[in-house]
């Protein structure tokens, strides 16, 4: 057969097929719901194709933990470089979880927290990678706003930061109940306890 008829696809678009789909189907129903071979329906290949770039579902579980890292990485290195205050930057961080709000799911870490139990270990590893990442990032963010005046908090800026996260995450499984107003009243709450002059 010709290859104009039939042109192989660039190297590494399956694979990030895959984990695009998988990402929005283990945000959307978690970890056990679903399954090679509907991944492989839903993208009109064989199982083979899956398994080739995945061995196994620990497999991809830990990519995806990884991709999120990466792109975790990639989000926040243009926010750190420039000139907002970290008010502003945790503004940001909440804008980037509150994009899961669109396809009605929650962020990684509250697919690991909740599944914590059953994923395989490899993928814990990762989940905890991006939890710890997440963590320094947003707790040198809160240090340098004390610093500079921009928010105010009491205690220690890693407790602070995952105060943060803990209002980021539940403010999602909330919204996922009741829609996106309890996202965006938590949002509030954790901005107007930051704001200079609340404590």
């Amino acid at each position: 057969m010709s290859s104009a008829r039939h042109p192989r696809r660039p190297r590494g678009e399956m694979r990030r097929r895959i984990l695009d789909l998988a990402s929005d189907w283990l945000l959307a129903r978690g970890y056990h719901g679903f399954s090679f071979a509907q991944l492989a329906e839903a993208l009109e290949v064989g199982s083979s194709a899956i398994h080739y770039h995945f061995p196994g579902k620990a497999d991809l579980a830990a990519a995806l933990y990884r991709d999120y890292r990466r792109g975790l990485a990639a989000w926040w290195a243009p926010v750190s470089a420039g000139s907002l205050t970290a008010a502003e930057r945790i503004e940001r961080y909440l804008d980037w979880e509150a994009a899961h709000l669109d396809e009605q799911c929650v962020g990684p870490l509250s697919v690991a927290a909740v599944e914590y139990a059953s994923l395989p270990a490899d993928a814990c590893a990762e989940a905890e990678g991006l939890r710890d990442d997440l963590l320094e990032w947003l707790a040198a963010t809160l240090e340098a706003g004390r610093e500079a005046g921009s928010v105010t908090f009491l205690g220690r800026a890693r407790d602070q930061a995952r105060v943060v996260m803990a209002a980021a995450q539940g403010g999602l499984e909330l919204a996922r109940l009741h829609g996106r107003g309890d996202f965006a009243a938590v949002r509030r709450g954790l901005m107007a306890q930051l704001a200079p002059g609340s404590t």
